[in-house]
């Protein structure tokens, strides 16, 4: 081969085979070529030194630059192993990569596998989006720079015409004898081309030959990287990738800083928590008139207020307090504005609505109880309360559910309301309702257009229950009208509380003659109300307990102010006539034994966890005893009393008016209205006995009715045999372990007695029947009195103050107070209160 073919341009290229006329043309129209004669670009050897220092050692010039280059390669590695070391950062990286189909520690070439690929270009290269944490990574780790060295053949692949990537391309000459590394060079070892670091993270878009496809064409390798080193996407590149580069050591920082405000925002938060179910779970207002922290004096409402007083015991809220105090501008986030304030009584209720939700879908079965009231605001308030078996404790439970407002309630309106409910809430009414408990109003128990007829429509096992609390005060009420005497009895003890409560002059001498007679603690006349339960009971102890106070008050005032007002004085006389009756003191002691009879079921039909059966027991029982009032023996026991209590107060003269017997009211408690109640009577320990003794006392048609509508989740044939083998002794009752808590009223013949010791003994897997069975029944309702309950609540949340409250945050605040047991987890609401905005979600999680 002739000289001629070893011939070179001032680009670098060799003339090699080409004829003369292909090499003259290349030599006419080489750009770098021009550029080299124009001084523009310096030759990259003109400015290498024989020898020159760099890192105190000794550096060859242009046929040693392998050598460099594998020193400098060697420190690089050394970075990318202590960025290695941090396991964190690598997971994520590659749990990034892994999502997008490509991994750094892919498939490697033949000869390569002990290169480390990680940073290798063109395994990145197709990745469409990088993440910050892999965009990171590329750049701690650095380009991809390997020597031959670092080859296995000790050689580049070369191509057809023995060209090959050269090392000496990673250093470039400046004027004034200085040699840089092309810090953005980075070879590919997998596909044999050049990539541009910089371009790969920031520029792909815009330069493709170097971000995406790559450079393998080696003739004009140098006169490309002269090209693309000159390029304003590059440049554009080169800045964005130092810039992020000097950042990456203050992000740790920012980072950091982040994580402890974020710590110190939930301590705020919790506490505001505790705070907001403080206030609401005692019924007390928020809002003030003046809601400031920079008000010292005036009503800045109760919750700021303890706001205040708890950031004197808490550093974190008295920070935040300090730095709203001292701020001169409105704070974009702030956690104490009413509308924060809102948003966290939302986050308990929804805490709470969450946990009975979830208490019910795991019970199944529910009943459901609805009433309604009016409001100070002039609204139509509706309560809505489920029954349900806890199973995880075997407990009965009733649950405020939630409180609707509405005009109409009609009882196609209050099943559109309950229907939506249900929706909203997702239960499964129409599958698992199996009992509906309401007051005896037409538009709930109406069998044409009552809310019990829509129900049973579209879900026929929901067994309709009239409530056995309202039921019995029809009863007192019915029997307070039975006769003259009951008549003139009641309505004499509603005058002599409007008479003396009518005037604070006559209320005061009331309370001075019961300092006189009475040493027991100052008790005030209560007043005759048929909606109130029992009040005719407490209206009669009231005057019985102070009757010598009663009689000195009403002669008190006929002496005084009967000279001036005969009308006043006439009233008072004639009230003391009645009261020093014969006739007034036999009729109120025979009620007196009444109410003696009925106030403990009173208070046992309004218990929450009573069932069916300990219902109908104990109103049996009230029956026989009141019917034992008509025996001659107990009417002499009155006669007794009456006559202890006269010579008690012997000091003032009774008249002997006397007229009829009352006659007793039982008809509102008829058990052949429903009948499942008599197959229920079958789970009783009684009955148990007996059937174990003789199993031919089991009726024929046992849980005949109770299966006809409870068919789809029990069968018949399955409970009849089941009731003669279950042994339920006294022994299992006594010596269990399950410990009974002490009442006052003890539920006679209860099933719940019978539940815990089955749930005890985790039989439910084994006797699915029966167990479905059970809980149907605890599950039926007794009384609607929870729901009276809630408008208890209503009348305390809802104050002629706080008549403007909506009614979102109305419900939201009856839900608390009334289910505060509900609230165990304060880190879940700190989440609902998060999910409230993004800023919150910033700021907190």
């Amino acid at each position: 081969m002739s000289d001629s073919n070893y011939a070179a341009c001032l680009c670098g290229k060799k003339r090699l085979k080409l004829n003369e006329t292909n090499w003259k043309r290349h030599l006419t129209f080489c750009k770098v070529a021009k550029l080299k004669k124009n001084n523009t670009v310096v030759d990259v050897h003109n400015f290498f030194t024989k020898k020159r220092k760099i890192n105190n050692e000794d550096v060859p010039e242009k046929d040693n630059c392998d050598q460099i280059d594998k020193c400098q390669f060697n420190n690089s590695t050394t970075i990318i192993d202590a960025v290695h070391s941090d396991s964190i950062h690598l997971a994520s990286v590659t749990s990034d990569l892994s999502r997008s189909g490509n991994d750094f520690k892919s498939k490697q070439p033949v000869g390569t596998n002990h290169v480390d690929l990680s940073n290798d270009p063109d395994k990145y290269k197709m990745l469409v989006d990088l993440s910050p944490t892999i965009v990171d990574f590329l750049i701690k780790k650095g380009p991809m720079q390997p020597t031959v060295d670092d080859l296995p053949t000790r050689v580049f692949p070369k191509d057809k015409f023995g060209r090959s990537f050269q090392t000496s391309w990673y250093w470039k000459s400046l004027p004034g004898n200085v040699n840089v590394r092309r810090d953005w060079l980075s070879y590919s070892v997998s596909s044999d081309k050049m990539f541009c670091h910089h371009c790969l993270l920031f520029g792909r878009n815009i330069n493709k030959a170097w971000s995406v496809d790559g450079v393998a064409s080696w003739p004009r390798a140098l006169q490309s990287m002269q090209i693309h080193e000159c390029s304003e996407a590059h440049i554009e590149a080169s800045l964005k990738l130092k810039l992020k580069k000097i950042s990456l050591p203050i992000l740790p920082l920012l980072e950091e800083k982040h994580r402890r405000d974020k710590a110190i925002n939930k301590e705020i938060v919790l506490d505001l928590i505790d705070i907001t179910f403080f206030l609401a779970k005692n019924c007390i207002a928020f809002r003030g008139h003046k809601e400031s922290l920079k008000e010292e004096l005036g009503n800045r409402g109760n919750f700021l207020d303890l706001v205040h007083l708890m950031s004197k015991r808490s550093p974190c809220l008295a920070s935040y307090i300090t730095k709203l105090q001292l701020s001169t501008k409105k704070q974009n986030v702030s956690l104490i504005s009413n509308i924060r304030q809102n948003q966290l009584i939302g986050s308990l209720a929804s805490a709470i609505r969450t946990s009975i939700q979830e208490e019910l879908k795991t019970a199944r079965f529910f009943s459901i109880s609805i009433d309604s009231t009016f409001d100070l605001s002039r609204k139509e308030q509706i309560s809505f309360v489920v029954r349900y078996v806890n199973s995880t404790v075997g407990t009965v439970s009733e649950r405020l559910i939630a409180l609707r407002e509405s005009s109409v309630t009609t009882g196609f309106q209050l099943f559109n309301i309950f229907e939506k409910l249900c929706v909203d809430l997702s239960i499964d009414w129409e599958q698992y309702l199996v009992g509906q408990s309401y007051d005896g109003a037409q538009n709930m128990r109406g069998e044409f257009q009552g809310l019990k007829t829509y129900v049973q429509q579209k879900c026929p096992s929901a067994t309709f229950i009239w409530c056995h609390a309202h039921r019995l005060n029809l009863i007192v009420a019915k029997s307070v009208g039975c006769n003259i005497n009951a008549i003139d009895l009641f309505g004499n003890l509603e005058s002599v509380y409007n008479f003396i409560c009518g005037s604070k002059k006559r209320v005061a001498i009331y309370e001075t003659k019961q300092d006189c007679y009475c040493s027991k603690r100052t008790r005030r006349l209560k007043r005759v109300a048929t909606t109130r339960w029992m009040s005719h009971g407490y209206a009669l102890d009231s005057i019985l307990e102070t009757f010598e106070a009663v009689i000195e008050t009403l002669d008190d005032v006929r002496n005084n102010e009967g000279c001036n007002d005969q009308s006043t004085g006439h009233i008072a006389g004639c009230l003391i006539e009645y009261l020093l009756s014969r006739r007034f003191l036999l009729i109120a002691f025979c009620f007196k034994y009444i109410f003696e009879i009925l106030g403990p079921v009173n208070i046992l039909l309004q218990s929450k966890d009573l069932d069916l059966l300990s219902a109908m027991n104990s109103i049996h029982n009230a029956q026989l005893d009141i019917q034992n009032l008509r025996d001659g023996n107990i009417f002499n026991k009155i006669l007794i009393d009456v006559n202890n209590f006269i010579n008690k107060f012997s000091q003032f003269e009774f008249s002997d008016k006397l007229n009829q017997r009352i006659r007793p009211f039982d008809e509102y408690f008829d058990n052949s209205s429903i009948g499942i109640y008599k197959d229920l009577s079958l789970f009783s320990k009684k009955r148990l006995d007996e059937v174990k003794k003789n199993p031919a006392s089991l009726p024929k048609d046992a849980f005949s009715m109770f299966c006809k509508v409870y068919g789809k989740y029990v069968d018949q044939d399955y409970l009849i045999e089941k009731e003669g083998e279950e042994e339920f002794s006294s022994e299992s009752e006594s010596d269990n372990e399950i410990e009974m808590e002490p009442r006052k009223v003890i539920n006679v013949g209860s099933m719940k007695a019978l539940y815990q010791i089955f749930h005890a003994g985790n039989l439910g897997s084994v006797f699915p029947t029966l167990n479905n069975a059970l809980q149907i029944a605890l599950t039926l309702p007794v009384s609607s009195a929870s729901t009276e309950r809630a408008f208890s609540k209503l009348k305390i949340i809802k104050t002629r103050l706080r008549t403007t409250m909506n009614n979102t945050r109305l419900e939201d605040l009856m839900l608390i107070t009334c289910e505060q047991d509900m609230y165990k987890n304060s880190n879940k609401v700190l989440e609902i209160f998060a999910s409230n905005s993004t800023e919150l979600c910033k700021m907190i999680i």
